[in-house]
């Protein structure tokens, strides 16, 4: 069976919102969500582990919210690459 290609999303705040709600429906999620998040968690992983953790960082100091733009900018020009968002 073919890898599912996920959906191409109009901004990275789509995606992001997207694969969160899919992280958090967990168990409830169809077999087809499932795919769907593993390709989307795949397209995340490219990010290191210190960049994976800016993303998901809620911290506003300025150091945290520069080292989570630089976060969004990699995955962003991943993505687009991808055509998983929108260039």
């Amino acid at each position: 069976m073919a890898a599912m290609k996920p959906p191409p999303y109009s901004s990275l705040a789509a995606f992001l919102a997207h694969y969160r709600a899919l992280a958090l429906s967990g168990a409830s999620r169809t077999a087809d969500e499932d795919r769907l998040f593993a390709e989307l968690s795949a397209a995340i992983a490219i990010l290191s582990p210190e960049l994976r953790a800016a993303l998901d960082s809620s911290d506003s100091t300025a150091n945290a919210r520069r080292s989570r733009e630089r976060a969004e900018l990699h995955l962003r020009r991943e993505l687009v690459a991808r055509g998983i968002v929108s260039g």
